[in-house]
């Protein structure tokens, strides 16, 4: 894999807003957080897959109990991940 430098342009008052949150901009905190963006993405087309295979078959309360198990899984999961 090889790494491919970019450049981006912020707003100074977003820039400014992230450092008084103690949020670093580096090539690693945006790499990371592009990572995540892909996790979420790939997390919201799974449950809209789901959705359509399951829509009508499951009551509210079985949607519900579906939802906590997968909240539970990612919580776990991002526990399991290294900081």
């Amino acid at each position: 894999m090889s790494d491919v430098e970019i450049t981006i342009k912020l707003p100074e008052e977003l820039l400014e807003q992230a450092r008084a949150d103690g949020l670093s901009i580096t090539d690693a905190s945006i790499a990371h957080m592009i990572e995540t963006e892909l996790v979420r993405a790939q997390a919201a087309k799974q449950l809209r897959t789901a959705m359509h295979k399951l829509e009508g078959s499951l009551s509210p309360e079985e949607i519900e109990d579906e939802l906590a198990k997968a909240k539970a899984d990612r919580i776990a999961k991002d526990q399991l991940k290294p900081e």
